[in-house]
């Protein structure tokens, strides 16, 4: 006879258990539901002509400012530690894209000064030959490219950066699952908890 309240009684202890954390679930479920609803009623800060008050960010919206100005869509995001990582980059692309250029047309314009077979034309690199000129105008012709490509990498990063980030802001990764547990009985009569899970 003990043996046979044993057997029921475990599962029905198991199951008022799981009855309880389910209530203390639901308790803390409606509790958050009226935080939500004490922040919705609070009337947001008019939005300015770029709308950048919105509670969920629009990806393409993101992503066409970043377009027109890199970093605009991070702080559209309100992601500012992302700006300042736009901004050191492209201050550095900026950086490299001047100092090469600037070399470039030196080394460009002495070379030119060499070959012209002009007399009157004032050589500054007295130093160097013409084949260590043309090296180092190649040279600074390869940086040039080579920080466009890296400008360019930049700019489409920070592009999809901001449409992934605001895109995944929007996504849906509530918690707000029910689950509930019921008594369940097999075909050999032993006594279980059936639990079933659902989305709300």
């Amino acid at each position: 006879m003990q043996k046979k309240i044993s057997k029921f009684l475990v599962p029905f202890l198991l199951f008022m258990i799981a009855n309880l954390t389910l209530s203390a679930q639901e308790d803390g479920d409606e509790i958050d539901n009226t935080k939500q609803e004490i922040k919705s009623s609070t009337a947001p800060f008019p939005d300015s002509i770029f709308r950048f008050n919105v509670k969920k960010p629009i990806a393409k919206r993101a992503g066409m400012f970043s377009a027109i100005l890199p970093g605009l869509g991070q702080v559209y995001n309100k992601q500012y530690c992302k700006l300042g990582v736009v901004v050191a980059a492209s201050g550095v692309v900026t950086g490299f894209m001047i100092f090469n250029t600037k070399k470039y047309n030196l080394y460009q314009q002495a070379y030119l000064g060499r070959i012209d077979n002009d007399p009157t034309t004032t050589d500054t690199f007295v130093n160097y030959q013409t084949s260590d000129i043309d090296l180092l105008r190649k040279t600074y012709r390869k940086y040039v490219e080579y920080t466009v490509i890296a400008g360019t990498v930049c700019y489409l990063i920070n592009i999809l950066d901001a449409f992934t980030s605001a895109h995944l802001k929007s996504f849906d990764m509530s918690k707000n699952i029910s689950m509930r547990a019921t008594p369940y009985f097999d075909p050999g009569n032993q006594f279980g908890i059936k639990l079933s899970f659902a989305k709300k």
